[in-house]
């Protein structure tokens, strides 16, 4: 008795090559309902043995026998449909694939992924306007590499390069699967790494998308996205077993017991850094079978190892700090999502604008400002920036486009707190900004950027609060057992920050007290800070305390909003009075004398400055460098400081950095190592160093930050001694040299 690939190989063997191309052509359209139909570039040219395998691996054999008869039917075949359909119920049902309900409920999955993740919340979960994300969704600069080059540094210190380095190399979401030539190595568990907003959830979602409409990745069965921030909703609740978990978060599945060893099965586990699960993979137990009951970590470190259903397929996404949790010999890939290269955010900005004359205002505005250019990088941002430019074009606001972070981030609360009051909501705008103001405050004191329902309440915010300014504070609800259980978080950690410095200010400028202070003490001690300055001074230490930079941006901000222009903001959202500025003067004098310390720890600083819209230091370096009269033994501290702030923003220092173009002395390479090693080449050649410089050099390469890949040290007098030392820094396994040139 023929089995069904025999049955659909003889039909398509009597198929001339014309007929075969028109079969071909229905199975890679859109008419066959009920069907997801095949990318055309699948099937042209494959011959008939090859349209036998992929009916059967896209539809099973059910599926694959009903669409030959739909087909048939459509190019008026119907002997050869009627013969396929009374040859297919003679076959034995032991002959028919055990897997045929994956079929069913592949088609219920994808039909059920495609509602959920077609569109996207720019920033607004509950009340804002849905985009379909292809519409919009910008090709995000993905590379791949070899382990071991991320930090844990604070995310806007990690935005200088956008350059691919080393033994990395740019890919593609849709491809992370997929193998490379000559690759014997089956890649199984992926873990994505970025920094937040950078895009790692809308990479998922758009892979998502693309698999449950049939375009991408079509020999996976099931695909699962998970976000950790969900799961966190089940735990402690009870023991689980794989399949229950997948038949509570996706019901199409019930009809499965098992997912079957030739079930080919993706699980997407959106945002390790917000689980609140230990991930115990040293202590936990081996699991091995799908329908066994264990506790929630069990169950997820098990999937991980592949000791549970080690066919699967596992992605992980990760701020780059979270990433220690999983062990490295249970990640077979990583990746890094680096958000948009100059040419995408232009794309993102024209696509998201509509409009090509606005779109370019809105580039070169951005251009114009270094920092507003730097944060661009970050795709959340860039939605800021399109939102903040939308409402202010639609109200005629030319004369005040925003030139500091502070303002743009004002901006969007005004613009979100409109919204407030064009939908004539029942709440005062500025209790419940105030409420959000302080949970981010809090939150951010803790390290935390998810939290739920008690927290807010610390704070005394209700849900129904919380859900009506969806603009600044999102909510994802799941269901379980009937009741409603939330998470929340705010967009952007940018957000949070910002809104975390506002309540500092507010508290400061209505009650004078300083929210870095114990309570006691705060309230002790409120009225002796008379002056901005001192509360200012109080900021400014805190940040430099931290190794981090937890709180470098959220400096940036109250100290910008110190400024008289960014409180009038204010307070047209916030019960405030405008103060003077006159204690702005020795804040900035503080900050020159800080910067002054130490050359190269408080680049953060110089942001800080050009958020009060000091630029006297930078702009004095910058006539410096541009009249050639840098003299090493004469550069103050600060100058140096400035010098390094200026070249890292700047992009032509990214790919290469010649050091003759701006001093020729070991102290100038010293003091500019930050600027080497985050260029992709180098060129220190003929500029006086010797021995004395290696070892500061080799300390240099072997850190995880660098990204040199080509120094040039010919005509130095670096001597034996000076080359062995070197030796140590290209040692290290960090070191991702490929060329180093000697006299």
């Amino acid at each position: 008795m023929a089995r069904v690939p025999e049955l659909l190989l003889r039909i398509l063997e009597e198929m001339v090559d014309k007929q075969l191309r028109t079969f071909h052509w229905y199975l890679s359209s859109n008419v066959l309902e009920g069907f997801t139909h095949i990318p055309k570039s699948r099937v042209d040219g494959m011959d008939r043995t090859g349209t036998v395998d992929l009916l059967v691996q896209t539809f099973g054999y059910d599926g694959a026998v009903a669409v030959t008869e739909d087909i048939l039917m459509r190019m008026k075949l119907k002997l050869w449909a009627d013969t396929l359909k009374e040859d297919y119920s003679k076959v034995p049902s032991n002959h028919v694939d055990k897997e045929v309900g994956h079929h069913t409920i592949q088609e219920k999955m994808k039909s059920t992924l495609k509602e959920k993740y077609q569109n996207i919340y720019e920033g607004n979960a509950d009340e804002g306007e849905t985009v379909y994300l292809k519409k919009i969704y910008t090709e995000l600069h993905m590379i791949e590499g070899a382990w071991g080059s991320f930090s844990d540094e604070h995310e806007v210190r990690q935005q200088r390069s956008t350059l691919v380095s080393g033994d990395e190399k740019s890919t593609k979401a849709i491809n992370i699967f997929k193998p490379k030539p000559n690759q014997n190595k089956r890649i199984r568990t992926v873990l994505t790494l970025g920094i937040p907003g950078m895009g790692k959830t809308v990479c998922a979602q758009k892979f998502t998308l693309s698999w449950a409409e049939g375009e991408e990745n079509q020999d996976i069965t099931l695909l699962f996205p998970l976000p950790f921030r969900e799961i966190n909703t089940t735990i402690g609740e009870k023991d689980y077993s794989l399949m229950q978990l997948i038949h509570q978060f996706f019901p199409e599945t019930k009809p499965l017991e098992k997912l079957g060893a030739n079930c080919k099965v993706l699980f997407i586990f959106d945002g390790l850094d917000e689980t609140l699960l230990p991930l115990n993979f040293k202590h936990n137990k081996v699991l091995r079978d799908e329908t066994e009951p264990a506790p929630l970590d069990v169950l997820i470190t098990n999937l991980i190892t592949g000791d549970l259903l080690g066919n699967a397929l596992i992605w992980i996404t990760s701020r780059p700090a979270a990433a220690h949790r999983i062990p490295r010999k249970h990640i077979h890939q990583w990746t890094e999502v680096k958000g948009f290269g100059n040419a995408q955010r232009e794309e993102y900005f024209k696509r998201s604008l509509h409009d090509d004359s606005l779109a370019l205002r809105v580039i070169n505005h951005v251009k114009s400002s270094r920092s507003l250019y730097i944060m661009c990088q970050i795709p959340v941002f860039c939605w800021i920036t399109v939102t903040v430019m939308k409402k202010m074009v639609r109200k005629n606001m030319t004369g005040v486009i925003p030139n500091t972070l502070t303002e743009m981030y004002a901006y969007l609360l005004i613009c979100q707190t409109d919204r407030m009051v064009e939908g004539h909501y029942p709440l005062k705008s500025n209790n419940v900004l105030l409420k959000l103001a302080e949970l981010a405050f809090r939150q951010l004191e803790k390290g935390r950027s998810i939290f739920y329902e008690a927290d807010l309440k610390e704070c005394g915010i209700h849900v129904k609060e919380a859900t009506i300014y969806s603009g600044v504070c999102t909510e994802i609800f799941v269901m379980e057992g009937g009741n409603r259980r939330e998470v929340f978080s705010f967009v952007h950690l940018t957000i949070q920050e910002f809104l975390a410095a506002v309540y500092a200010h507010y508290l400061y400028m209505k009650r004078k007290e300083n929210v870095f202070l114990g309570y006691l003490k705060r309230i002790y001690t409120r009225w002796q800070f008379k002056s901005v300055f001192n509360f200012h001074k109080t900021a400014i230490e805190k940040a430099l305390e931290s190794t981090d930079g937890h709180w470098d941006l959220f400096l940036r901000f109250l100290l910008g909003l110190s400024l008289k222009s960014n409180q009038e903001l204010l307070c047209k959202i916030l019960d405030l009075d405008v103060e003077g500025e006159e204690d702005v003067s020795r804040t900035i004098q503080f900050i020159k004398e800080k910067i002054s310390e130490e050359a190269d720890a408080n680049l953060n600083l110089f942001h800080c400055l050009s958020e009060l819209k000091e630029e006297a230091l930078v702009q004095e370096v910058q006539s410096f460098v541009s009249s050639g009269r840098l003299d090493a033994k004469k550069m103050s501290s600060a100058q140096w400081s400035a010098l390094t702030f200026e070249l890292m923003t700047s992009e032509t220092t990214e790919e290469e950095f010649d050091l003759k173009k701006y001093i020729k002395s070991e102290e100038g390479m010293v003091k500019l190592l930050t600027v080497i090693t985050s260029s992709k080449h180098a060129l220190l050649n003929h500029c006086n160093l010797t021995e004395n410089c290696c070892e500061a050099l080799a300390s240099a390469l072997s850190s995880t930050s660098s990204h040199l890949t080509a120094l040039d040290l010919s005509g130095n007098k670096l001597k034996d001694s000076g080359v062995k030392l070197l030796s140590a820094g290209l040692r290290s396994p960090h070191c991702k040299l490929k060329s180093l040139r000697f006299c």
